[in-house]
């Protein structure tokens, strides 16, 4: 499985740097995320059950044109509400898909994206499977607020944690001379 990601990011990457209107840039983001397992029936009213202890989310971003962009992206939390309590780390591979992209006149962007990777969490690993939406806000040219949510799918783990969400919050630096 970790071929396959790794061919399907080299393959896009070339083929996307082939087809660029724009110079490619990168891009870094960190901020904190929010783990929630909870089961739906028990939504909203178990809200003091979300996951919020030592979390942390890294990203790296390749930008070739205003439309696409793939990366790969860190994160880690630990896991109050399951049993046993333990820290769980992800990496993820994405392709992002920029609905609304930033421009010079615009200063937001709205992104689907579509992630792949593996978790680890309680001596247990399992392969996920990620759709998710974004959202970035320009303050700066180089420097946005972000936010970003995803369905983590385990594909062969269903028992220590299973499928969880995961929202994203914090800052994306651009690393361009220009927009």
């Amino acid at each position: 499985m970790k071929s396959l990601l790794l061919n399907i990011a080299i393959v896009s990457l070339v083929i996307g740097k082939a087809i660029a209107q724009e110079k490619p840039h990168f891009k870094l983001s960190a901020g904190v995320n929010i783990i929630n397992n909870i089961q739906l029936r028990d939504m909203p009213w178990s809200i003091d059950k979300l996951d919020f202890n030592k979390p942390l989310y890294l990203g790296l971003d390749y930008q070739i044109n205003s439309k696409w962009s793939f990366g790969v992206n860190a994160s880690t939390n630990r896991i109050e509400t399951a049993n046993p309590s333990a820290r769980l780390y992800a990496v993820q591979t994405e392709v992002n898909y920029y609905i609304i992209p930033n421009t010079a006149r615009k200063y937001r962007e709205l992104y689907v994206l579509l992630a792949g990777g593996m978790y680890s969490f309680s001596d247990t690993r399992s392969v996920i499977v990620s759709p998710g939406l974004g959202f970035n806000y320009w303050f700066l040219p180089s420097v946005a607020v972000s936010l970003s949510g995803r369905a983590n799918a385990a594909m062969n783990n269903k028992e220590t944690l299973g499928s969880y969400y995961q929202c994203n919050i914090g800052l994306v630096w651009r690393f361009v001379d220009e927009i």
